[in-house]
């Protein structure tokens, strides 16, 4: 009898085992599938029994992945932003002149280069004009820029709270879930529902006695817990704000990770970075030029401006070309020798040094370059920073299949050891009973 139950309690097992490798077999071409096993345990009676069927990837292994998918967004998001940047301060070209400077300098080269006092200010003057037109146009496509960053933030941020409400509901499912395969069915749903949100912020994950994942920030603030969820709020100004009923909690700028935090670095630190320099070169030119028209090298002064920086109805600056004619430059105004005083005094306040902001002994021209360079620098190191992190991600990938999914040839070799292990245990059932027969036939 001993036997007949040993073999029985082996064909039941050797059952389990190849169902659950037939299914794992089945879903080899669901990218939401994580493989199962079946726990088998031994018991008192020399028995085995298979008692629970598990997934073999545990929730550490998850969080690397998603660590990895999240550090790939971060750093993927700022790319086509930063290019964009690049490209509105004149690119990588070092000859390039966005605000029409060099163009100014030259208008200025060419009439203090005349004789006597036939000085011409119409080039001065025009080139003048589209100085204060390009700056306008310069500061113009920097506020769209930050527009779109700020939509495609805020489009962002409504992709995380769809995810992390399917989250919560998935929470409720699974408590509901009426068996293991539903359970385990719904875990699959969870996983990769966390799999997408990764990609928009780092997150940290955390299950509880029930099977109910809670989901927060790295920084400790709570978007999911158990069936509630928050939701996730974008400020204009950078950084974000957690709401979750009448609570609002801000999440500091650069804390969220993935594309969130990559569009945030971006913003506040690239895009503000460069619109605060160029209202910085906007003003110091204007300053420049109106104290040498002037000849007013310190103080106030109280002659007509040459130009004139006043703040636009989006908050940047705009600039306006005050003189009115060319003859209002009175670039000829003492030139008896050769040409004017005034012309002299505007060359020499574009040529000459300027005090800007974190930049010692540079002229206007040379610290629009700087801009642009320094631009192209952090472009080149986001984009060795994304090569670096794709290959993490597809390292970090390749560890988790291993780990997770279904290989073709080790699935098929298990199925036919199963096979074998219910067939032996089916013929020794079978001898077991026949065995069992011929005694009650014999008594």
């Amino acid at each position: 009898m001993n036997m007949l139950n040993i073999a029985t309690q082996g064909v039941k097992t050797a059952q389990s085992l190849l169902d659950n490798e037939a299914l794992n077999i089945s879903q080899m071409s669901n990218s939401a599938y994580t493989r199962r096993e079946v726990r088998v345990a031994s018991r008192a009676d020399g028995t085995v029994q298979a008692q629970d069927v598990v997934r073999v990837a545990g929730l550490e292994q998850r969080r690397q992945l998603w660590r990895a998918v999240s550090g790939a967004g971060e750093w993927e998001a700022q790319k086509p932003h930063l290019a964009a940047l690049l490209t509105q301060l004149g690119g990588t070209d070092v000859a390039s002149d966005p605000l029409g400077l060099r163009e100014l300098v030259g208008a200025l080269d060419h009439e203090a280069q005349t004789l006597g006092s036939d000085v011409h200010a119409d080039g001065v003057f025009a080139a003048l004009g589209r100085v204060a037109e390009r700056t306008n146009a310069m500061f113009s496509a920097l506020g769209r820029l930050r527009e779109t960053v700020n939509a495609v933030r805020a489009g962002e941020a409504e992709k995380v709270n769809r995810l992390t409400t399917a989250l919560a509901d998935l929470n409720r499912l699974h408590r509901l879930a009426p068996d293991e395969a539903g359970r385990l069915a719904i875990e699959d749903q969870r996983d990769q529902t966390l799999g997408e949100l990764a990609t928009f912020l780092d997150v940290d994950v955390r299950a509880d006695t029930s099977g109910a994942y809670h989901v927060l920030t790295q920084g400790g603030h709570p978007l999911v817990l158990g069936n509630r969820a928050a939701q996730l709020d974008v400020r204009a100004e950078g950084g974000y704000s957690v709401v979750a009923g009448a609570s609002r909690v801000d999440v500091p700028v650069g804390t969220l990770g993935g594309r969130l935090g990559g569009l945030d670095r971006f913003l506040t630190g690239a895009l503000d970075s460069r619109i605060a320099d160029m209202t910085d070169v906007a003003r110091t030119l204007v300053d420049q030029l109106n104290r040498a028209h002037a000849d007013v090298a310190s103080g106030d002064f109280s002659d007509t401006p040459l130009l004139k920086l006043a703040t636009g109805p989006d908050g940047l600056p705009q600039m306006q070309r005050m003189a009115q004619t060319a003859q209002h430059l009175a670039l000829d105004a003492d030139s008896a020798n050769g040409n004017g005083k005034t012309l002299h005094r505007l060359k020499a306040a574009l040529s000459g040094p300027v005090p800007l902001s974190g930049r010692v002994g540079t002229t206007l021209v040379e610290a629009m370059s700087a801009l642009a360079a320094e631009t192209g620098r952090r472009t080149s190191e986001i984009d060795a920073s994304t090569a670096s992190a794709g290959a993490v991600l597809v390292s970090a990938r390749g560890q988790f299949q291993k780990q997770a999914g279904v290989d073709e040839t080790e699935s098929g070799g298990a199925l036919m050891a199963y096979m074998k292990l219910y067939r032996a245990n089916a013929r020794v059932a079978s001898v077991a009973n026949e065995l069992f027969d011929a005694t009650l036939a014999m008594v």
